[in-house]
């Protein structure tokens, strides 16, 4: 009969080490944390879970590779990807994973780039409130940084009519998400200063996108582009995403919006508020102008009345005409104030009639668009055969199909 070996704690415990290590070495582990502790020595011990299992991890302080995400305690619950291997820690028989790597995935690595970019730029300054650039109150050029498909440049093409149709709206077109977005985002707010420097001053930028998941909204959270939105020259307003969003733009930009829509809103005066303002402003200088007539008379009166016992008749009488005079001034002074304050409204008013896009086609022209877009034709350039138009009259519009361009 053959003598079983019996072995003692240590050398089970040893082989089950040296089984594990070589079974489980160099291995990726996906999991949520479940909890986190830093030692005073620096290591870091945690527990993984899957929602059915759970197992112990450590990362010893000097590790190499080292990684960043671990300057900052990772909250339970975050799906993380951890590289390292299998082992049993001896002394007391404790089976756990050692861990050379600790990298969130999905919303989790993303919430961390965007804590640690925030981190940084805002320890640089970048979000300081001495920085931000005031807006103007009365914008008349104004850059939009969007797509030119989405539904965000159209709200804010909406809220710009109704509100503040004096202003024109200038289209940068650009991708919104994806790998290529942070960099044509970036480029569209180059375009829009060397156009606001070559072409047209601008005096407004609005850059954003409508809501979307998180990696939708990644493009946004771009250091690069947070950058260049930093330094741009000229007021910019980040609108991205709903109310419940927030990106790295919305803390370099000048100003905030919750969504597109809302930056439309809170860039424009109201057209109503200001001819309404303008018509308080004509009645309030009515009321002092006959305040003050009445309180010429009744001077010219208290003046006269012990005059008249007083004075021979030649001197009544140039008083009198004195008295004619000084109406007949203070009248002149009321018609001149009513013609400016008719002219400043009436000129207000053809302001905001001659801003109105349906004017032309009243008069019997048509505005051309491709299908789909709002930026009207203005080149045969623009057009090739087969192109679908769309061409809008006053009472109407028609879809066509051009056959033949023909160049003059």
């Amino acid at each position: 009969m053959t003598e079983q070996h019996v072995y003692t704690v240590s050398e089970l415990n040893r082989g089950a080490r040296e089984l594990l290590e070589t079974e489980f070495a160099d291995i990726w582990l996906r999991g949520e944390i479940a909890d986190w502790k830093r030692a005073p020595s620096g290591h870091i011990y945690f527990s993984l879970t899957d929602g059915d299992s759970e197992i112990s991890a450590a990362r010893f302080r000097g590790r190499l590779p080292v990684s960043p995400l671990l300057d900052e305690e990772i909250q339970p619950g975050t799906a993380v990807l951890v590289f390292g291997r299998l082992t049993v820690y001896e002394p007391r028989g404790r089976y756990q994973f050692i861990a050379t790597l600790v990298r969130p995935v999905g919303a989790g690595a993303l919430q961390q780039a965007f804590e640690a970019l925030k981190k940084k730029l805002q320890s640089e300054g970048l979000f300081d409130p001495e920085r931000k650039k005031p807006l103007p109150t009365f914008p008349r050029h104004v850059a939009v940084i969007t797509s030119s498909s989405g539904a965000a440049f159209h709200d804010i093409v909406s809220v710009f009519r109704r509100r503040w149709p004096v202003a024109r709206l200038y289209l940068f077109a650009s991708a919104v998400q994806g790998d290529n977005a942070p960099g044509e985002l970036a480029a569209a707010l180059e375009s829009a200063i060397r156009f606001s420097q070559a072409e047209t001053p601008l005096d407004l930028v609005i850059i954003g996108r409508g809501g979307g998941s998180a990696e939708d909204l990644a493009a946004f959270n771009d250091e690069a582009l947070a950058r260049a939105i930093s330094v741009c020259p000229i007021p910019c307003v980040s609108a991205v995403g709903h109310e419940i969003d927030f990106s790295i733009s919305d803390f370099v930009a000048d100003v905030r919006a919750p969504t597109p829509t809302a930056a439309a809103e809170v860039t424009t005066p109201d057209q109503n508020e200001i001819l309404s303002l303008l018509r308080q402003q004509a009645n309030a200088n009515a009321r002092r102008i006959r305040r003050v007539l009445v309180d010429r008379r009744e001077q010219l009166d208290r003046f006269l009345r012990p005059a008249t016992f007083r004075a021979p008749r030649t001197r009544q009488e140039t008083l009198s005409q004195q008295l004619d005079t000084e109406i007949a001034a203070i009248k002149r002074g009321i018609r001149r104030a009513w013609q400016r304050t008719a002219t400043a409204e009436k000129q207000a008013g053809a302001l905001l009639a001659a801003s109105n896009p349906h004017r032309p086609l009243e008069r019997g022209y048509s505005i051309t668009t491709p299908v789909g877009s709002p930026v009207p034709i203005r080149s045969a350039d623009e057009l090739t055969a087969g192109t679908t138009i769309e061409t809008r009259f006053k009472d109407g519009r028609a879809t066509s199909t051009v056959d033949e361009v023909t160049r003059e």
